[in-house]
């Protein structure tokens, strides 16, 4: 089997600053132990995750960047250390601000308001771009929030866009955005517990419980559901069976949750569009969010380390 390509649309990146504290004592002034920036956000982390994992048939994977103008250099620079590609649509406005202070072993995000702008004319390159990428065979991935211009009936128009042609739409998002995304048929949707409870709209208390949640959440037409369950692993709902992957223990040291669901789902979709069968997708997606854990930052891991992990994982099917 061919490759397919993997389109990571983020249409509202971050740019991320990790703070090293020590000892995060409020009202003092501290100095860092360790600072640097990078451009994040859900699409770019499970973005670069899926493109680090060159080998065998590898896809090929892009980035559709809704970005200022003067993001294009160090996005070239940083996304080609992961052989992500990426297509630059410049919009007006400051990207967002994420703050992660990371204490050693806990860890707080302090993100800023949605401040880009989409005018008409780039909703109409933005649509342009989508409708290119959906003809293409592979999967069109939205992860992560979306402009305020784009709420509604923009949102509506996107999502039928992208799943217009022979792409198959995958879903990494919340809210609004999550209940608007399924009502398109969704090939995968990866939301974590709480996303899970909002498009339910209701908790669950038990394990079965979420199965039968998964189920019904595939009965209104979305074809698999890849719950993040955090500490606990991942739970992959499919047509073809029912798994669950425990997660490994985590590693000693420092620990940055931080994109361990991006990663757990460019794991999951790189193995898949390489022609992999999805359960052993699902121990690359366990092994990506494990190695993830062990640095500070969004998916700064690297492909051996997610190696070294893959055959610790021990994947059950359930149905």
């Amino acid at each position: 089997m061919n490759a397919l390509r993997l389109t990571f649309c983020s249409l509202h990146p971050t740019r991320d600053v990790v703070l090293g504290v020590r000892d995060l004592d409020l009202g003092k002034v501290l100095r860092a132990d360790e600072w640097f920036s990078y451009p994040g956000g859900k699409a770019l982390n499970a973005a670069r995750t899926a493109g680090m994992l060159a080998g065998g048939p590898a896809p090929r994977v892009r980035a559709l960047v809704a970005a200022p103008p003067g993001w294009r250099g160090n996005l070239r620079e940083f996304l080609g250390r992961y052989r992500v590609g990426f297509s630059l649509l410049p919009v007006r406005g400051e990207g967002r601000t994420c703050v992660v202070l990371n204490e050693g072993r806990r860890e707080t995000v302090i993100n800023t308001d949605l401040k880009l702008v989409l005018t008409p004319a780039d909703r109409a390159r933005l649509a342009g771009a989508v409708r290119r990428a959906a003809r293409r065979p592979g999967f069109l991935v939205f992860a992560g929030s979306l402009p305020p211009s784009l709420l509604g009936r923009a949102t509506r128009d996107l999502y039928r866009l992208a799943t217009a042609s022979v792409a198959r739409l995958a879903i990494d998002q919340s809210g609004r955005w999550l209940r608007e995304a399924v009502r398109h048929r969704p090939w995968i949707v990866k939301p974590n517990l709480h996303e899970f409870h909002g498009l339910l709209g209701r908790r669950t208390r038990t394990f079965n419980d979420l199965l039968a949640a998964c189920d019904e959440v595939r009965g209104s037409g979305v074809q698999r559901v890849l719950l993040s369950l955090g500490a606990r692993g991942a739970l992959l709902v499919s047509p073809l069976g029912t798994w669950f992957a425990p997660a490994l223990p985590a590693p000693r040291g420092d620990l940055s949750p931080i994109g361990c669901g991006d990663a757990l789902f460019g794991g999951f979709l790189r193995t898949v569009a390489g022609g992999g069968p999805e359960p052993e997708a699902l121990a690359w997606g366990i092994a990506a969010a494990t190695a993830n854990l062990a640095h500070r930052g969004a998916c700064l891991m690297t492909a051996p380390e997610i190696r070294a992990l893959v055959p610790r994982v021990r994947v059950r099917r359930l149905a």
